[in-house]
């Protein structure tokens, strides 16, 4: 926290703290591997790209901060396992403007196992996704995961995860995922202009595009997902995670695919450090 080494008991912050009554935080969400940890420098990029997005002017480099990760899962002895890195405005004064306000900066590490079942039900729930209009929706800001946060209770009792549209009532994404469908051999995934453009997603495209698949980047109506063979999400936590029903309808068979099951192999050897070609991805 702040430059120093806590434990985790100790690790508080004052109840008048800024950003926890106005949402003004960024974060992000790493993964570490036996191999590694998954694309430090591209997580690390957009936690200052999101920090500049909320006026933030961050109290530390890249370098420091990578260099504190690498110690503190050192210091923790983790292998598999998950990195939240957080910046927070603290406490100064009380009211929502945070002009001359202090930046915190704390990083946790923990063990990590998924958290969703290898093929999930989803279902489009009645709230949208945020109108980038009214926000920086290329920040990852903690304020706006109340948003996912509204989803994922107006379906909890029917599906493992929501899937949220757009303001123009296009598909967007997961409530923490992002998602892609499959036709005839062909991806696709909704435009990144309303939606968290994902790391993972990121890699998805790119491991899609090395294994010879086409990778199409459009608008998605609702009415077109019953017509699509398989859907996917991807996301830092739940990485490649099969999508089987919809709204209580099935996707394709209704089981997972064989384009989501070669993806699910293929990232899970990317992650164990077994494609040279993605290896960088590795620190």
């Amino acid at each position: 926290m702040d430059g120093k080494f806590v434990r985790w008991k100790d690790a508080t912050i004052h109840v008048l703290t800024h950003s926890l009554h106005y949402g003004a935080a960024v974060y992000e969400g790493i993964r570490v591997y036996p191999a590694g940890i998954f694309r430090l420098d591209e997580h690390l990029d957009r936690f200052l790209h999101s920090m500049k997005e909320i006026s933030m002017k961050s109290p530390f480099t890249k370098e420091q901060l990578k260099k504190a990760i690498f110690e503190l899962v050192k210091k923790n002895g983790i292998k598999d396992g998950y990195v939240r890195p957080i910046a927070y405005y603290g406490y100064k004064r009380l009211g929502i403007y945070w002009g001359g306000l202090p930046v915190k900066v704390a990083i946790a590490v923990m063990p990590w196992a998924s958290y969703l079942p290898a093929e999930m039900k989803m279902k489009i729930s009645k709230w949208r996704r945020l109108n980038p209009s009214c926000v920086k929706i290329n920040a990852k800001v903690s304020g706006y995961y109340v948003n996912s946060n509204y989803a994922t209770q107006s379906v909890k009792n029917e599906a493992d995860e929501a899937l949220l549209l757009d303001f123009k009532g296009n598909v967007a994404e997961a409530a923490c995922a992002n998602i892609f469908f499959v036709k005839n051999g062909v991806v696709y995934t909704p435009k990144s202009s309303y939606i968290l453009p994902g790391i993972t997603r990121d890699s998805v495209i790119k491991m899609a595009k090395s294994l010879g698949f086409k990778v199409v980047e459009k608008n998605i109506k609702p009415r077109e997902i019953f017509g699509f063979d398989e859907a996917f999400t991807t996301g830092t936590a739940t990485e490649v995670t099969a999508v089987v029903k919809i709204n209580n309808r099935n996707i394709g068979t209704g089981k997972m695919g064989k384009v989501t099951k070669l993806f699910r192999e293929k990232f899970s050897s990317l992650l164990d450090g077994k494609n040279p070609k993605f290896k960088k991805w590795l620190q």
